[in-house]
């Protein structure tokens, strides 16, 4: 009873901390996001995991979180192989990795988040990815974070090693805690136009 009690408790401070960082978040000028994902990505590019990374993992950005587009578009030109989420099952909440190389391949999903067609020839197991970039409303400094509350990464993320996954956010969406449950899965680093946090390699 008393563990049941603390989860309500602990899902009810998370909710609270994501609208709060939401609001935040969406009250961003177009041109910051701009200019705050462009300082994000110059950081990413110099990045040595990026640089030897072959397939890369990007989520494919909507509203104001911090923008993947042209990222996507710069890894493509790179000869990176670029593969992004796709929801494949929503009633069990579970996504898959899927290859493309075209942002114009896409369409758009539940949640208005857009996702690549997923067919049995460009479904990219984990093992196979070198890097993941992960989205967040916010992020700790031991690398926790607070999602949408859908929990699709946490469930994809769990047999991702954790020395392949990134964060990204705005410098303002890092804060020195979060409330975590013992199955939260931390990442590695956190990419912000400010700052790179490395949290630890295992």
């Amino acid at each position: 009873m008393k563990e049941r009690f603390a989860n309500v408790y602990l899902e009810s401070e998370k909710r609270e901390i994501r609208h709060k960082f939401l609001i935040l978040r969406n009250k961003l000028a177009q041109n910051l996001i701009f200019s705050y994902s462009v300082g994000i990505f110059t950081k990413i590019k110099k990045f040595s995991v990026y640089k030897k990374a072959k397939t890369v993992m990007f989520y494919l950005s909507c509203a104001s979180e911090v923008i993947t587009d042209f990222m996507v578009d710069c890894a493509i030109s790179e000869g990176k192989t670029v593969v992004a989420p796709a929801i494949k099952d929503f009633t069990n909440r579970k996504m898959c990795a899927v290859k493309f190389s075209d942002l114009k391949n896409t369409y758009q999903s539940i949640y208005g988040i857009r996702q690549p067609v997923i067919n049995a020839d460009n479904i990219v197991e984990k093992d196979n990815i070198d890097l993941v970039f992960v989205p967040g409303v916010v992020f700790d400094t031991n690398g926790y974070r607070i999602g949408y509350g859908k929990g699709y990464y946490d469930r994809w993320l769990k047999d991702m090693p954790f020395k392949k996954t990134v964060g990204l956010a705005y410098n303002f969406q890092i804060v020195n805690k979060l409330p975590i449950r013992k199955y939260d899965l931390p990442v590695a680093f956190i990419f912000t136009e400010e700052v790179v946090i490395e949290v630890g390699i295992d």
